[in-house]
């Protein structure tokens, strides 16, 4: 027989997980199996000694709860197996592993092209609604790009990071390296963040002389410097970002189209920033880690069927308790907001 179990992971935290166990004996002991993990729990109460007010939450959560079977209209495949497909594509798998593994789990045998649909489709969506969200970042960002080969031509990815936050405030591609394509890369970060930096943090290159001081001018100091430069002037986290950045490189280099590539960077900044947990952040996402409320916490948030409401998330930040060494851990509790219709 089996039956549901609450687990509050870590412990005092106050966030909640739903597990399905089965009691197991094995002689005189008795012990539950854990059978499969199921999901967060919003229904639980506050643990005792915790105030409502400390945990940044309401007694009585808005639940949002979403069925498995759940279809988009006009779709055959379920809202959370295409979720799925986007977590595993933006994590670094092919088309091809993802085809695979949908094989595996879900007994579904898809063209490689309905995959690209999907992600096609609701990375625009999650463009759109992300759109509006407006980071806060510090006063020091750093800037980089990188290249891949396209056919015959190389291909650059322009990147800018805030280094307080770990926020990727823009991403450009283009098939030059020149001055225009450094400023059109500021002025995304400038817009994004709504305002200019003090420091602006580059390599070597040229083109980003014109381009910092044509679009923040006076307002920020452009230090050039690099990945084994002092702390002022090193561009080490942004290096270690296009390490990362490697994994999607990899992918793009199957896509002959430019606006497949630019989409698919547009993307997988979201995944960054949004969804993927970040080392430097407390093992949380760069958005999360603001404290701000997000417009989503996983790709589930985007693709959603027909009628199902469109929520935002309080953030609720807690340092863990049992990691007392190193970087602190945190732990972001994601409260839904009233849904938005």
């Amino acid at each position: 027989m089996t039956f549901i179990r609450a687990k509050e992971i870590p412990p005092r935290s106050g966030n909640w997980y739903d597990y399905e166990v089965m009691t197991v004996h094995e002689g005189d002991r008795v012990r539950q199996k854990v059978i499969r993990y199921i999901g967060r729990s919003g229904s639980h109460p506050i643990p005792s000694g915790r105030s409502t007010t400390e945990l940044g939450v309401s007694p009585k959560p808005l639940i949002i709860s979403v069925p498995d079977d759940t279809r988009i209209y006009k779709m055959k495949t379920p809202a959370k197996q295409i979720a799925s497909a986007l977590g595993m594509y933006y994590g670094g798998m092919s088309l091809d592993a993802v085809q695979q593994q949908f094989r595996q789990n879900h007994d579904l045998d898809m063209s490689e092209s309905n995959y690209w649909n999907w992600i096609a489709r609701f990375t625009k969506q999650a463009i759109k609604e992300a759109r509006n969200f407006k980071p806060m970042v510090g006063d020091r960002w750093v800037a980089d790009e990188t290249y891949m080969k396209l056919g015959k031509r190389n291909i650059y990815f322009w990147d800018i990071m805030d280094t307080d936050t770990r926020y990727l405030l823009a991403s450009h591609v283009s098939f030059t390296r020149t001055g225009r394509d450094a400023k059109a890369l500021m002025d995304l970060a400038q817009k994004k963040a709504g305002k200019s930096p003090k420091v602006v943090v580059t390599d070597k290159l040229a083109a980003y002389i014109m381009a910092v001081e044509d679009t923040f001018g006076a307002d920020s100091k452009h230090r050039r410097g690099g990945p084994f430069y002092s702390v002022e002037d090193s561009t080490s986290q942004i290096e270690r970002f296009h390490r990362t950045l490697e994994q999607r490189t990899k992918v793009f280099q199957k896509y002959k189209d430019i606006g497949a590539i630019r989409l698919l960077t547009d993307g997988w900044l979201i995944n960054y920033n949004f969804f993927k947990q970040n080392e430097g952040c407390g093992n949380i996402p760069p958005a999360q880690a603001m404290g701000k409320v997000v417009p989503f916490k996983d790709w589930n948030d985007i693709v959603r069927a027909k009628g199902m409401p469109d929520v935002d998330y309080r953030v609720t930040l807690r340092r863990r308790e049992s990691v007392r060494k190193g970087y602190p851990v945190l732990d972001a509790r994601l409260t839904p907001t009233e849904p938005i219709t």
